[in-house]
C-alpha cells in the first residue's frame, strides 16, 4: 500500500505537467489535467489529490 499523500517528483523535462490519475488505467482515470506548476514548487491535482513536487526551474513552462 503506498502513501496518497507522498509527493510525485517531477524534474524540468517532465514538463508540461499532466495528471490523469497516477493509480487509474488509461481506460478508466480521470480527465488529463494540465497543471500550472511553478519552479521548485509543489501543485495538487483536483480531481485525484496527488500532489505532484518539481524540482528546478520551470523554465517557459505554466
Amino acid at each position: 500500500m503506498t502513501d496518497q499523500n507522498a509527493a510525485i517528483t517531477i524534474t524540468p523535462h517532465d514538463l508540461p505537467l499532466h495528471c490523469s490519475g497516477p493509480q487509474n488505467e488509461t481506460w478508466n482515470g480521470h480527465p488529463r489535467v494540465f497543471l500550472p506548476i511553478q519552479s521548485n514548487s509543489t501543485i495538487e491535482c483536483p480531481y485525484c489529490g496527488a500532489v505532484y513536487q518539481l524540482v528546478g526551474e520551470a523554465k517557459g513552462h505554466h
